[in-house]
């Protein structure tokens, strides 16, 4: 048979299994979320000597990925500790921004969202001693993110004791040549024994069996602790694998800027509480800006069952967190609803269920009709492929070679892109000097910071006429240099305590006010600072008036100094502001 070929970002994750904390050798460590991820992607792994300080990056420091031609970036984190109120602030060049604060990715291994533009900046404001992160490898594109998009197709209620119509559906999923596979459950029947996985599904379905992320159904769970749908997707005894702890059953992946979950319904009884929790907690630790979750049994079907509210919690849960689509089985047949809440009632911010119950079991008739039904099938057998961007989907109903029966629908994610729509804002300085502690000042060509020059401590001084942001929205701000000499030493950025200008400006009479970005200039060319949530409110506030606008210092404590160009030189310190229209 036709066996189909595993896509290459897959199968290096292949190599130390799908899903779960458990694939990681230590038993500290920490929870792995796989990322697969678009054809055209690539990935490069970012070397402890690329975060500053210690292997774990600690208060003060910064890191930046940058891949020239890239249009979007992902950062994969090896881990990612944060204490009290510390965060974590990732600002992109393409004027994306994405924000870390509280415990949900503590003993987390993740891949975040894509983030748009050649360079992503790192920016740690942590207080906490135990506050703490590390990459481990980026992604990026040179497709723009908007026409990136990547395959995932499946169904539920397959294999039965012909597998002629599995074979049929089976051979529909090589055609389509997914990125990823889902199962909706009740995969092998009767039973769902080892053997039937074996003889069943496994000449069928099995052909892609390394692309296959599975849920179970009751019929899995015919045999005590689904035996065997555990011992054909982890190995046989192996607690943990692809289809996830064999205790639990559920677990989670990603895809694109998509995150899937695969959840555990059992035999339709109530679903326990720790299953709910740790989907609030997947949920909450979700950067992608779109959501799918698929498990066996629907909230609302029109077939030989009417629906289960045993499922609610579920909705509720991925309703909270403006969740995308729920594929589901259990009843033999294809139906596809408006967008709903967990109430089953229309909401534009609603959830999408698809019931795709068609992968090769004999069929269930449709039976009654419901206001938010909008497409049915019970004679057709077939897959859904759904072909997914960062702010959407198409969904295919793809019928079995000698079917005629098909059904497409689109959708917005709830949640877009995960970043309004933003412009950005660039100025120039129309004053900046370097003052020195002896007294002196220079206003040439080139601006200076040093924590010991000859005796004396140089700061660079800058302002920005920001008159034009006045009324806008502003969303971040960012300072960024053109650096002649770099340095290793950290350099902090502040609110400068007084009113000078090019002329006046003195090092006694211009204090340091608020932090406000820090930066370590240890390259040359182009170098940006991303500014604090104090920094960007100090903007606002320039813009509208609030406080006078009295610029910036740059100042460091290292003897190593920077210099960079200044307006009299070839390039004037920017101030670069995104804002929402």
């Amino acid at each position: 048979m036709t066996a189909i070929a595993p896509r290459a970002p897959l199968c290096a994750a292949l190599a130390t299994a799908l899903i779960g904390a458990a694939v990681l050798a230590p038993a500290h460590a920490a929870q792995r979320t796989l990322q697969l991820s678009e054809d055209a992607t690539h990935s490069k792994p970012v070397s402890a000597a690329s975060v500053r300080g210690t292997p774990l990056a600690k208060a003060g420091a910064a890191d930046r990925v940058c891949e020239t031609g890239a249009k979007w970036l992902r950062v994969g984190f090896k881990q990612l500790k944060l204490s009290g109120y510390d965060s974590l602030v990732l600002t992109s060049s393409g004027g994306d921004k994405l924000v870390f604060e509280g415990k949900h990715w503590n003993d987390r291994s993740f891949t975040t969202r894509a983030l748009r533009g050649e360079c992503v900046d790192i920016q740690p404001y942590f207080s906490q001693p135990d506050s703490a992160f590390q990459l481990d490898r980026y992604d990026y594109s040179a497709v723009a993110l908007d026409k990136a998009t990547v395959v995932v197709a499946g169904a539920g209620d397959i294999c039965d004791t012909s597998g002629n119509a599995c074979q049929g559906t089976s051979d529909l999923i090589v055609s389509i040549n997914p990125t990823a596979v889902f199962t909706a459950g009740d995969n092998a029947y009767n039973s769902g024994t080892l053997s039937e996985y074996n003889n069943r599904y496994a000449p069928t379905w099995g052909r892609f069996k390394a692309l296959t992320s599975p849920s179970p159904g009751n019929h899995d769970y015919s045999t005590t602790g689904a035996k065997g749908y555990f011992d054909y997707f982890n190995g046989s005894g192996n607690q943990t694998g692809p289809a996830g702890d064999r205790s639990k059953g559920y677990y989670s992946w990603d895809v694109g800027d998509w995150h899937f979950i695969a959840l555990n319904t059992m035999s339709g009884g109530t679903v326990a509480q720790a299953q709910i929790d740790w989907l609030k907690s997947d949920l909450a630790a979700n950067t992608k800006p779109c959501t799918a979750a698929y498990f066996h049994h629907p909230l609302l079907s029109r077939g030989s069952y009417s629906g289960y509210s045993q499922v609610k919690p579920f909705w509720d849960a991925l309703y909270a967190a403006k969740a995308d689509l729920v594929l589901v089985g259990h009843d033999h047949n294809y139906q596809r609803y408006a967008k709903m809440d967990p109430n089953k009632a229309a909401a534009s911010d609603g959830i999408r269920q698809v019931l795709v119950g068609t992968g090769g079991r004999a069929f269930y008739g449709i039976s009654g009709s419901h206001a938010l039904l909008e497409a049915s099938n019970d004679s057709t057998f077939g897959v859904l492929k759904l072909t997914l961007t960062a702010t959407g989907y198409t969904g295919d109903f793809v019928p079995r070679a000698g079917s005629s029966y098909t059904d497409r629908f689109t959708g917005t994610c709830n949640k877009g892109n995960g970043n309004p729509p933003t412009q950005t804002l660039t100025l120039n300085s129309v004053r900046d000097v370097t003052v020195k502690s002896g007294g002196s000042r220079d206003n040439g060509a080139t601006l200076y910071a040093d924590g010991s020059d000859g005796g004396q401590v140089l700061r660079g001084l800058m302002g920005w006429d920001v008159s034009s942001a006045a009324g806008k929205t502003l969303t971040a701000a960012q300072v960024k240099l053109q650096v002649s000499d770099r340095s290793g030493g950290t350099y902090d950025l502040y609110a400068a305590g007084a009113a000078w200008t090019e002329s006046n400006a003195s090092y006694s009479g211009v204090g340091l006010g608020t932090k406000i970005g820090s930066i370590v200039p240890n390259a040359t060319g182009a170098q940006s600072i991303a500014l604090n949530a104090a920094g960007l409110q100090l903007v606002k506030n320039w813009a509208s008036g609030a406080v006078a606008n009295n610029g910036v210092v740059l100042a460091s404590s290292s003897s190593d100094g920077v210099d960079w160009s200044s307006r009299e030189g070839t390039n004037a310190p920017q101030l670069i502001l995104t804002y929402t229209p």
